[in-house]
């Protein structure tokens, strides 16, 4: 059937009802005079037409109708060329997705990969410093030295010695600010303890105490090791390295290393305004350093455990970053 209904048959029977048009005139009208002025024949004119309508334009719309179902079986398998076409094309868009989507995820891991590298770096960078500042902490206590020579004796004291010896003299000096020197009828001193009325009475004491230790006594053997446990804090506290929630960690391991003496130390230090006051206070604050302390050491000196509670809790630093 569809080799019938061809384009070529088509043509062939357009040729035939043309070759019959025109053998019909040749038929109709043979013998016939045209001349326009005579009385047309209509009957022989009505058989031409019958003839032209009933055959040639039978062949013609045959020819028209074959025409017209090439045309639709054409137009379908464009079609179909089409549907294939597109369904190839949304098929190879599909497997660019899919391809896309592999990349996405594979430059999300390596994204990752990579962030997770930096993370690494950054720590290690972070933890290079921090150990050397620890390892430089440990030097400076393995060089300390103290020595004093007396009537009675020669005493020399080094590493961590000089910081109990140190420790011990300044509870000795807090205890002996809050006496007064009396002579006995015999000549001789006694020291009578002296309750302070009031807490900045206590404070007045305290500072003067102190500054009597530190200035007089130990400023050149425990300056440079105070600036550097501060300055330890301080790196954790503002290096951007490592996340905030790990900066504990570190610093705890940082209070690890100190001992009661050194926190007894430490705490009075930050008292101090211009010494460990206001910053240094401020880092114990913030990282919780006086966590193992035992105030009922401090708690010996009247008003003095609620001198430093009533500083750390109001303290405001004024760090230079650089």
């Amino acid at each position: 059937m569809k080799k019938t209904l061809t384009e070529r048959n088509s043509k062939i029977l357009l040729w035939i009802g043309l070759i019959l048009f025109l053998i019909g005139i040749g038929v109709f009208f043979y013998k016939e005079s045209i001349i326009f002025d005579s009385k047309v024949n209509a009957e022989k004119v009505a058989q031409f037409g019958d003839f032209i309508g009933g055959i040639v334009g039978s062949l013609w719309s045959l020819a028209g109708v074959i025409l017209f179902y090439v045309a639709l079986t054409e137009q379908r398998k464009d079609i179909e060329i089409n549907r294939e076409t597109l369904n190839a094309q949304v098929s190879a868009l599909n497997q660019q997705i899919e391809e896309f989507e592999l990349q996405r995820t594979e430059l999300s891991e390596t994204r990752k990969v990579f962030e997770e590298q930096s993370e690494t770096l950054k720590i290690q960078r972070f933890e290079n410093t921090f150990f050397q500042l620890l390892t430089l902490h440990h030097e400076l206590v393995d060089k300390l030295n103290f020595s004093k020579t007396s009537m009675m004796r020669n005493e020399r004291l080094e590493k961590r010695e000089v910081l109990s010896k140190a420790s011990a003299d300044l509870e000795i000096k807090l205890k002996y600010s809050n006496s007064i020197e009396e002579r006995t009828s015999v000549g001789s001193v006694e020291y009578k303890e002296s309750i302070p009325k009031t807490k900045e009475i206590a404070v007045k004491r305290l500072n003067m105490a102190y500054k009597e230790f530190y200035f007089d006594d130990y400023k050149q053997i425990l300056s440079h090791y105070f600036r550097n446990v501060y300055h330890i804090f301080k790196f954790i506290y503002f290096s951007e390295l490592i996340e905030k929630s790990k900066k504990q960690f570190y610093a705890t391991l940082v209070r690890a290393q100190l001992s009661s003496n050194e926190l007894f130390l430490i705490l009075y230090n930050s008292l101090h305004q211009g010494l460990g006051y206001p910053n240094f206070l401020f880092l114990i604050k913030e990282f919780d350093i006086m966590q193992n302390f035992d105030f009922r050491i401090m708690a010996k000196n009247p008003y003095h455990q609620e001198i430093y509670e009533e500083k750390i809790k109001n303290v405001k630093p004024n760090f230079k970053k650089n």
